[in-house]
């Protein structure tokens, strides 16, 4: 798999990359692209089958999408980045600085996990099924009560809508591809490989798959530190985003 990437670019000065969610797009980062290209340049992007990118024809792991992305960076003459992941984007960025160090200033992996149990591989199978056969938009509810805490979704803003938006939009073969390359997604061997500075998010109140893997990245990461956002579920950086600017400023140095 060999996939140029369109990158959405802002600012001048030390990149950072951000790599959004399964069923969400580059817009995602919207809320904090603006105050931190003012300072640095920001580049985010829509993985396969997502947002304005269209499905590819044929299956990938995340390895292809880690692969994609250094190539489409150096052909944009990018030798060194941070780099920013949540969920499923986090999987990408663990396999990139493991297998990309030198391209890698600083690590940043939000609501993520180096693999999934049996049960969650069998729920990607499930969901990748669902959406062939009836569309992601069935499952969209669900994927909001996944995303947010209750008082969260209660409050119908604009980051509600925003989600909602996404997942209607989404092509149901991109998202059903995405969701098989989640459940081949191996990256516990790379852990150790990691050598840049690691900045370890996630909501307080995401599923115990990923609160897990917070302590699991702590002890097999070499430099880390962690940062809990409250109250939060999966999609922690919209949920808090206050808190979510502030971590990444203070730890990117921006």
């Amino acid at each position: 798999m060999t996939h140029e990437i369109d990158f959405h670019i802002r600012g001048n000065g030390q990149p950072t990359v951000f790599i959004h969610s399964l069923g969400l797009d580059h817009k995602l980062w919207d809320f904090c692209i603006e105050e931190l290209s003012a300072t640095s340049k920001t580049l985010s992007y829509d993985l396969p089958g997502h947002g304005n990118n269209p499905p590819p024809s044929h299956s990938y792991e995340i390895k292809n999408l880690s692969n994609d992305l250094v190539e489409s960076l150096k052909r944009h003459g990018i030798v060194k980045a941070n780099f920013v992941g949540l969920s499923i984007g986090g999987m990408i960025a663990q396999h990139l600085a493991a297998n990309n160090p030198e391209i890698v200033e600083k690590l940043v992996l939000i609501d993520t996990t180096p693999t999934y149990s049996e049960e969650w591989k069998k729920n990607w199978a499930e969901r990748a099924s669902i959406a062939r056969t009836r569309g992601v938009g069935v499952m969209r509810e669900k994927l909001l009560e996944a995303f947010f805490t209750t008082d969260f979704l209660t409050q119908d803003s604009a980051e509600i809508e925003y989600c909602r938006s996404a997942i209607n939009s989404i092509s149901a073969e991109g998202y059903a591809l995405a969701c098989e390359a989640l459940a081949l997604g191996e990256m516990e061997k790379y852990a150790p490989l990691i050598v840049a500075n690691t900045l370890i998010m996630c909501g307080d109140q995401d599923n115990i798959l990923f609160k897990e893997a917070v302590h699991w990245f702590n002890e097999n990461i070499q430099n880390t530190k962690v940062e809990w956002l409250s109250p939060a579920q999966h999609v922690s950086p919209l949920e808090c985003q206050k808190d979510f600017i502030m971590h990444l400023k203070k730890f990117l140095e921006l």
